[in-house]
């Protein structure tokens, strides 16, 4: 627990676990607060895109198989698989040296 202005807080989860997460170009270093804080609002950001165009991809293929558009279906499917596949490993976000994996997607075995 740390102490501010005489009110004991917890350190937060989220905090701990980007900790762990991160990795430094130069070894033996420990992330300051801030630049953690940092990359977790870069990791949200980056998660929301990737929420919205999802969601939008999968809306788009919809409305091209509802009107039976085959052409437009195709090619909404390839967009969207490259789109997929830029994301496959996941995308590193860096801040001043420091580096966080981030992964959106769960392997499922109807994607394999």
């Amino acid at each position: 627990m740390r102490k501010s202005g005489g009110i004991a807080m917890a350190a937060s989860t989220y905090e701990n676990e980007l900790f762990e997460k991160l990795k430094m170009i130069r070894k033996g270093y420990r992330a300051p607060r801030q630049v953690v804080q940092s990359l977790y609002a870069r990791m949200m950001l980056e998660y929301s895109v990737y929420v919205f165009t999802k969601d939008r991809y999968k809306k788009l293929i919809d409305e091209a198989l509802d009107a039976r558009d085959e052409e437009r279906f195709q090619a909404l499917s390839n967009e969207y698989s490259e789109w997929r596949a830029r994301y496959q490993s996941g995308c590193t976000i860096s801040e001043h040296g420091y580096e966080m994996e981030c992964n959106f997607e769960e392997k499922t075995e109807i994607d394999s």
